[in-house]
């Protein structure tokens, strides 16, 4: 291991160093290869830091050659920063019971420490913060030939249809790069409370803090909404707080007054570090006019959450129902959408698309299912590039035209299609996308702002290789 790799090791638990004590679980999950010296090598593992011990052990798995576990790291024998070391380097980590763990490397290809993402995106896009450090080995494709090996985990006696249900199992994500990959991941050991409220013009918000960590360095901050705009800012300190004691965390309270339909942006900190970011909103009074039509039409916007997040594998006319209830999402949201796919004479052109007030456009495909499937991400290509032929040939060049992917799966479950899209220039939405929506339409309606947030993103995704799943 290089002076360069210890270093990027050591920034990464420098850079946790003010929560780190919070961490009293951690656990190595892990799929690989058995070698005849008795090694295994590993296509991919991730060491999880977490603030108890691990609630469910899955165990141990066998299909000829090919391992997978999950280990409970004691830490009151073995220090993070070893572990770490240990499977940077290439005599590997040694656990009893187990083996020697080793990511493969040759003298073509050694093990490389990447630079830590101290902030990863997809911790980011769903208000957490998420470090990340991965350390790369050589190909695992080798290890693993296809389809060999999925055919071998099909005839196992715990069978599995693939590598990718294996990997998502064991909560390993879906290997998307063929290098081996070790990574670290440490989560937020500060949020906002979930049974935080607005309740007409009160706000009843709280903290969920480590027991290990100290209330006074924690923080609640805020920004009240109203009419579009902040009316006020400010912070609730953990010493100000009403604390109670809880197994594994202490939950800490406040009351802040707020205009009557407001909506109230929370921000949990620690020693000065944002960690965790949340909306919440008085759900019986709405700032978004479309949101308060759909919620009279549909009283609790019940059908349409259970369209937009149906149970899996979808039934009957679940296609359907998806792409009806993305368009009044849509339509909630500020956009004008125009609903082509349900239609037997118009769903070869598009599935819905959405202009925002200034012009742009949305080209919108949905699916219930995998991005590529049915030629999808290659038509929705299409049909934004004829869009905008369209548009040049009327004159409207300076408008802009986003294709998006909606799907009803998990990020998790089409990460192996996630970054074909991207680089396509293809948004992609999944089904926790659609659960923060339920957020989003309850604030004065903003598409020109929201179309701006979705190029960002694009731009994000593209530019990023993000690893944690």
């Amino acid at each position: 291991m290089t002076s360069n790799d210890q270093s990027r090791i050591a920034s990464f638990f420098s850079a946790i160093s003010g929560w780190r004590e919070a961490y009293e679980g951690a656990w190595l999950c892990y799929v690989g290869v058995r070698q005849d010296q008795g090694d295994l090598l590993l296509a991919a593992a991730r060491l999880y830091l977490g603030l108890g011990p691990l609630q469910e052990l899955r165990p141990s798995f066998k299909a000829h050659r090919i391992e997978a576990g999950i280990w409970p790291v004691p830490l009151d024998s073995h220090a993070l920063g070893d572990i770490v070391e240990s499977l940077a380097s290439v005599e590997g980590l040694v656990i009893e019971g187990v083996g020697t763990l080793r990511l493969p490397s040759d003298e073509r290809s050694g093990i490389y420490v990447a630079p830590p993402i101290l902030l990863h995106p997809e911790g980011v896009s769903n208000g957490n913060r998420i470090a990340v450090l991965s350390i790369h080995g050589k190909s695992w494709t080798d290890l693993l030939p296809q389809p060999d090996s999925d055919w071998l985990l099909k005839g196992a006696d715990v069978p599995y249809d693939s590598l990718g249900e294996l990997t998502s199992e064991y909560s390993l994500g879906v290997i998307r790069e063929s290098s081996s990959t070790f990574e670290v991941v440490a989560g937020t050991a500060i949020e906002v409370l979930a049974s935080s409220a607005v309740n007409g013009t009160t706000a009843k918000l709280g903290l969920w803090l480590s027991k290990k960590l100290d209330r006074s360095q924690a923080k609640l901050g805020y920004r009240v909404l109203s009419g579009g705009k902040v009316e006020r800012r400010g912070s609730v300190f953990g010493a100000s707080m009403d604390w109670q004691s809880g197994e594994l965390a202490d939950t800490g309270i406040a009351m802040i007054e707020v205009p009557l339909g407001s909506i109230v942006h929370c921000v949990a900190s620690y020693a000065g570090q944002a960690h965790h970011v949340q909306w919440r909103v008085d759900p019986s009074v709405y700032q978004n006019s479309r949101a308060a039509v759909l919620g009279h039409v549909d009283q609790g916007l019940r059908t349409m959450r259970s369209y937009l997040l149906p149970d899996l594998p979808p039934r009957g006319k679940a296609a359907d129902d998806f792409e009806e209830a993305v368009g009044w999402l849509i339509w909630s949201l500020g956009f004008a959408p125009a609903a082509f796919g349900t239609n037997s004479k118009t769903r070869d052109a598009f599935d819905i698309v959405a202009v925002s007030p200034r012009g742009d456009c949305l080209v919108i495909e949905c699916t219930l299912g995998l991005l590529r499937a049915e030629s999808k991400l290659s038509k929705l290509v299409a049909r934004a590039a004829t869009l905008r032929e369209t548009l040049a040939t009327s004159n409207l060049k300076h408008l802009r035209v986003l294709p998006v992917i909606v799907t009803s799966m998990t990020a998790e479950q089409v990460k192996s299609d996630s970054d074909q899209a991207a680089s396509m220039g293809v948004l992609v939405l999944t089904r926790e996308n659609l659960e923060k929506s339920f957020e989003e339409i309850l604030r004065a309606p903003n598409a020109d702002d929201l179309f701006e947030r979705a190029l960002t993103r694009l731009a994000q995704s593209q530019t990023s290789n993000p690893q944690l799943s």
